[in-house]
């Protein structure tokens, strides 16, 4: 896993490309297809995300997305 520390609360860079697609209202399934991965992968990752940002759902999340600068590409 890559880290980077200027992502908050320990967020990979897999994770923030899966929060990004997450706060624009892909599900997960949407988000597993982008991505090319399994759906129980996109899973694993919103589950790991809510847990690492303390979020219980998808408004939250997309709201700390937000107000870490998330939402655009680096």
């Amino acid at each position: 896993m890559t880290r980077h520390p200027q992502l908050p609360a320990g967020l990979t860079t897999r994770e923030v490309e899966v929060l990004r697609l997450l706060a624009i209202g892909l599900k997960h399934s949407e988000i597993a297809e982008h991505l090319v991965i399994s759906h129980k992968t996109a899973r694993n990752h919103i589950e790991h995300i809510y847990t690492k940002i303390g979020a219980s759902n998808r408004a939250t999340a997309s709201l700390f997305a937000a107000r870490h600068g998330l939402m655009s590409d680096r």
